[in-house]
């Protein structure tokens, strides 16, 4: 079995295309000219969810849905629930439904409306915990679903399509790549009009003999390149720009960027420069070896303060570190770098050479190199194993390295990509696109560690890490529930990079994705079953907000104030570590969140600080206010905080 569900959407109209693939939660949302999935064109659809639920013991639950279209859900082959969702409507079972100890089937069919939108989001409730989605660490599929297998298949031929830049190679006849969603086609490599200010020569040449021996997981393919073809490419590149002069790096700055890099969370997607290849396996890291010979000191600093300034696709994303903390940082990095040897090259056969390798389709070059008329076939005259997909590429084929499933993936998705890339799918890029921005290398997710967590477990072993590199200790945050978790607005400008964290305190640095952010939290908001557009404002009374501004202080509530700032009041007495400032809470977080977080923190995070206040029973130990009642309560501080944040 394999975690999560089974999911196949399924057009209404027309073919009626078919497309399974694996769904990480019971919920989806899909606006007027989007997709659930891009392998389906836009319209009406149906989603049909198949999932073994496995409980430790069994249980009497009650389902709820809510959300917009026509849905049935059923529960061991019966039927639990059916009808039409709407903003005013939504299904909840009379009498609770048994389920068993162990494995539970539940089929979930939903269809939107005419127009292709729908929101469909599914909760349960039980003895002791009430409405809140299924967790994922309790689903499962059957790993040899074959038709889950081959659209998982479509979907990494897919990533691999638009990652490999495949379409800057093989164009279209009358489609263009700036009309494919998010741009993702119109992706380039970086620019090299200056790139001699920035990298060094002999690694230049080292690079374009093999890139992948390099860099294992580099995306730029190896050319058909002979004799002394890549060192003079590699010496016509470093005439294109001068290197600026650089003093040099103290002793005290290398080990500066040390601590720095294990602070701010670098250890996550890169090794330290200690570590060896075998220890980049741990979560696929980046091994930084070849850093110390391809950087000019200089531009590796502001590479680290600005790393989109030469390449707008850049994989590494902007960390906002200072001036300071990037040339610490390029000390550490670069300390003890020995400069690879300079062969010197014939310069008019390397730019002779850039023209017939076709490298100004991905890179942008200051001199006018005159493009060739076709190098590489276009799109519609593809052979799926010839050229880049034979199983030995040969002749002037470009070699990207692909492994046999790699080939098998693009082979099977190369009839659909003249159509799914330039169909909108919030859903398929936010799920991509956690991958592909490494998001679990900080977040865990599914009860999953992160990368760096399990890092810092390994390395506490033998001597406990400091707070300010262990992201445990300093509380960095599941991305399980944030979809459902923060208001779409919030987030949005979070990742995008235009708010601070709320969580000063951390060492760890929260990345700002100026290109794909806004894209990317649009598809975990609607992974969670909602649209992009923030939760209405809940009216309240005067009087709600005066009892929860009492519930919030010590003494007379359950001490809020003691870890939590609230607006420019500090925090009476911290322990262990500082809470959110909850006027900031109060403006980022959805009230259903709230409402479920405040009711059992533990259940929605097991690393919670947070302690529970309410029973089993909805009620807390402050009787003389709304009678104990623990919803009521909650729901006062939620008014009295929404008053502070006006």
């Amino acid at each position: 079995m394999a975690r999560g569900a089974k999911v196949t959407f399924e057009s209404v109209r027309g073919d009626k295309v078919r497309h399974s693939q694996r769904a990480r939660l019971l919920s989806l949302a899909v606006d007027r000219g989007e997709t659930p999935t891009p392998f389906l064109p836009v319209g009406a659809f149906r989603a049909t969810y198949e999932v073994v639920v496995t409980l430790p013991a069994r249980d009497r639950i009650k389902f709820q849905l809510d959300g917009r279209g026509k849905v049935k859900l059923s529960v061991n082959g019966k039927v639990a629930l059916e009808g039409s969702l709407n903003s005013r409507n939504s299904l909840e079972n009379e009498k609770a439904v048994r389920l068993k100890k162990g494995g539970n089937d539940i089929k979930i069919e939903f269809e939107s409306a005419a127009r292709g939108d729908g929101e469909l989001r599914v909760f349960w409730s039980g003895y002791d915990f009430g409405f809140e989605p299924i967790k994922p660490e309790l689903m499962s599929y059957p790993a040899a679903d074959q038709a889950v297998v081959a659209g998982e298949q479509l979907r990494r031929g897919h990533r691999l399509f638009v990652e490999r830049r495949c379409a800057r190679c093989h164009d279209y006849d009358e489609l263009r790549l700036a009309d494919s969603a998010y741009l993702e086609l119109d992706r380039s490599g970086p620019d090299l009009r200056l790139v001699g200010t920035r990298v060094r020569q002999g690694w230049m040449a080292k690079w374009m003999k093999d890139p992948h021996e390099v860099r294992p997981e580099a995306t730029m393919p190896k050319f058909a390149l002979g004799g002394s073809d890549a060192v003079d490419i590699a010496s016509y590149l470093a005439t294109l720009g001068q290197p600026q002069p650089h003093a040099g790096f103290t002793k005290k700055q290398a080990a500066a960027g040390g601590e720095r890099f294990r602070e701010l969370g670098c250890v996550a997607c890169h090794t330290r420069t200690d570590e060896s290849r075998q220890d980049a396996m741990l979560g696929d890291r980046i091994h930084l070896a070849f850093v110390k010979q391809k950087w000019h000191a200089s531009s590796l600093v502001s590479y680290l303060q600005d790393p989109s300034a030469h390449y707008d696709d850049v994989r590494m994303p902007n960390l906002k570190v200072s001036a300071e903390d990037a040339a610490n940082l390029a000390a550490y990095l670069l300390k003890d770098a020995a400069p690879l040897p300079v062969r010197k090259g014939d310069l008019k056969k390397g730019r002779r050479l850039v023209r017939k390798h076709g490298c100004f389709l991905c890179h942008a070059f200051e001199e006018d190199i005159p493009p060739v008329d076709r190098l590489f076939p276009r799109y519609r005259n593809l052979k799926p194993k010839r050229g880049c997909l034979a199983d030995k590429p040969g002749g002037d084929a470009p070699d990207h390295g692909f492994s046999a499933p790699e080939r098998a993936a693009l082979r099977a998705f190369l009839p659909f990509a003249n159509e799914v890339p330039f169909r909108k799918s919030p859903l398929d890029f936010g799920a991509r696109h956690v991958v592909a921005e490494r998001c679990t290398a900080c977040h865990a997710l599914d009860g999953q560690a992160s990368t760096w967590a399990r890092l810092a477990e390994k390395w506490s072993i033998d001597e406990p890490l400091p707070p300010e590199q262990d992201p445990v200790a300093q509380g960095l945050p599941s991305l399980t529930w944030v979809g459902a978790k923060l208001q779409p607005s919030w987030i949005r400008k979070f990742v995008v990079g235009e708010l601070p964290s709320p969580r000063p305190w951390l060492t760890a640095r929260m990345p700002k994705f100026e290109k794909h952010g806004a894209a990317l939290t649009d598809g975990l908001v609607r992974e969670h079953g909602y649209l992009s557009k923030d939760e209405p404002i809940r009216p309240g009374g005067a009087n709600l907000a005066i009892h929860g501004d009492r519930l919030m202080q010590q003494g007379t509530g359950f001490g809020c104030v003691q870890c939590h700032a609230v607006g420019n009041k500090k925090a009476e007495q911290v322990f262990e570590r500082e809470g959110i400032n909850l006027v900031t809470a109060r403006k980022r977080l959805r009230h259903e969140y709230y409402t479920r977080w405040l009711a059992d923190p533990t259940r929605l995070d097991p690393d919670a600080r947070m302690p529970k206040y309410a029973d089993n029973n909805g009620k807390t130990a402050f009787t003389d206010v709304l009678a104990g009642d623990a919803a009521k309560q909650f729901e006062a501080i939620w008014q009295a905080l929404g008053d502070k944040a006006k």
